[in-house]
């Protein structure tokens, strides 16, 4: 299924899934697209690597929870989700050296705890491994407590050629 780009977020300096200078990092960009869903794209190289030529399962968790966690900030710009609770299901190996894609969305969303799903999948749109997950919400001054943070580390990098839409399997 088709899903338009409707907006790209900020990366930070240091953060592993979205850090611009991490060198161990996934350097993920992050789209808000239609319908509440977020995309995370990546590419996983041999720093990333469990057994030959697949990635940490680790890697997978912290994308998928980084992915579905962001979610909340397209209904809550000032908030951040902080993980209270996560469930993986890895279904298939996850190669290294080609572009995958992280989607999330919210599907419960209350005063001070939301709920959300996603899934991982390939350049195929086969789906690899899935999530469900718990998070509280924070504010992002309360996560930071430091106004210079969001003002030189959280940042917006535009993109060469900016995608309109993603193909995702659902």
């Amino acid at each position: 299924m088709i899903y338009h780009v409707l907006k790209k977020q900020n990366n930070s300096e240091m953060c592993f899934v979205c850090g611009l200078s991490n060198d161990a990092g996934l350097h993920t960009s992050f789209y808000e697209l239609e319908q509440g869903l977020l995309l995370g794209v990546f590419k996983g190289h041999d720093i990333h690597q469990s057994y030959p030529q697949r990635m940490h399962g680790g890697i997978i968790v912290a994308l998928l929870d980084e992915t579905i966690g962001r979610a909340l900030s397209i209904l809550e710009p000032d908030f951040w989700g902080v993980t209270v609770e996560l469930t993986v299901k890895y279904l298939k190996p996850v190669p290294l050296d080609q572009e995958l894609k992280a989607v999330g969305w919210i599907t419960k969303n209350r005063r001070l705890l939301f709920e959300g799903e996603g899934y991982l999948c390939d350049e195929n749109n086969e789906i690899l491994a899935t999530c469900q997950a718990r998070y509280m919400k924070q504010s992002v001054e309360t996560i930071v407590k430091d106004d210079d943070f969001i003002e030189e580390q959280w940042i917006y990098v535009a993109d060469d050629i900016f995608p309109l839409s993603f193909d995702l399997p659902k």
